[in-house]
């Protein structure tokens, strides 16, 4: 068994008390809600093994119609598991970030630049740019800039990196709305950190049935100083970096990192009932343990929007939801 499709939801966990400032931050972006629901604390502990009180939305962007990918989902907790990732460095095991694309990178940026300006413990980097060539040619106005723009956004709520493409397309990689004020793409992309020196999508691969994206076959990277700036990288730090697609897929890719250099180890801070992003989803056409060889605390109930959904923990500690179809 596999996965049907690219990544289905990107999974924000916040406190129930703060639900209708997390869904104003979403619906600035497109995302609109489709359904919601709930379970109760003992309900949850049984599939997420956090036991609280759940109600959950779940939001589309106009970009997630394609193949039903890039989805949010806010799970608001009576009680959090603890405080998440927030602000730490990208290039943290267990760390998670959203990927999503915009046409008007410079409107985001001065949004951003004042929301949530009281948080302390939030990060807005600079604005990256990243030739596609190596060694990039001169930009000049007969010869103008091709390659990425980038910015990331952290903060207590989420982690999301917004990206701007110049001079060229992937088309089908993240949808644009280009009727939105900010001009953006449904969720694009995944990102995990494995453990030190431990790369290994074999597994995604094989249970998954993911593969390999064009442009994204896995390679070393960091020494590129646009890379730096937008990871927090010092000079020599260094990483292992592959993008995974479902089959047939073009969006709703899973980008897989591993550093080659000591980090801490944040994985219990991305996991069920942690504030902030704490979870993806995929749907699969079974959520059997017997389809899922190789993970641990495999746990399967009805999830709080009626769906049959397992829960388990990949062999490089990250926790995934399965969604049968």
């Amino acid at each position: 068994m596999s996965v049907v499709s690219g990544l289905y939801e990107f999974v924000f966990a916040t406190r129930t008390s703060e639900r209708e400032r997390l869904l104003a931050f979403w619906q600035a972006l497109g995302f609109e809600p489709i359904s919601e629901g709930a379970l109760s604390a003992s309900e949850a502990n049984t599939l997420y093994g956090h036991h609280a009180a759940l109600q959950s939305i779940r939001l589309q962007h106009a970009g997630c119609a394609a193949h039903r990918t890039g989805l949010v989902r806010l799970q608001c907790w009576s009680e959090l598991a603890g405080d998440g990732l927030a602000a730490h460095r990208p290039l943290v095991s267990g760390s998670r970030w959203m990927g999503m694309y915009t046409a008007d990178i410079l409107e985001l940026r001065d949004s951003l630049n004042h929301y949530r300006s009281e948080v302390s413990d939030r990060w807005l980097s600079e604005l990256v740019s990243a030739p596609l060539a190596n060694p990039p040619p001169p930009v000049t106005l007969q010869t103008p800039f091709v390659g990425l723009r980038e910015t990331l956004y952290f903060d207590p709520d989420g982690r999301v990196a917004f990206i701007q493409r110049g001079g060229f397309d992937r088309p089908g990689f993240g949808t644009i709305d280009l009727t939105l004020p900010y001009k953006n793409s449904e969720g694009s992309h995944a990102n995990v950190v494995q453990p030190t020196g431990s790369f290994d999508t074999a597994f995604y691969k094989a249970v998954f049935g993911l593969e390999s994206a064009p442009y994204g076959e896995a390679h070393d990277s960091g020494d590129e100083p646009p890379t730096q700036r937008a990871l927090r990288l010092e000079a020599g730090q260094l990483f292992r970096v592959e993008r995974l697609k479902a089959p047939d897929c073009p969006t709703g890719l899973l980008q897989v990192y591993a550093p080659y250099f000591a980090t801490p180890d944040h994985r219990v801070l991305s996991q069920a009932g942690q504030r902030g992003l704490s979870g993806y989803s995929y749907r699969a056409t079974s959520v059997d343990e017997a389809a899922l060889p190789g993970v641990s605390d495999y746990r399967a109930a009805t999830n709080e929007f009626g769906e049959l959904s397992c829960h388990f923990t990949a062999p490089d500690g990250y926790q995934w939801m399965w969604i049968r179809v």
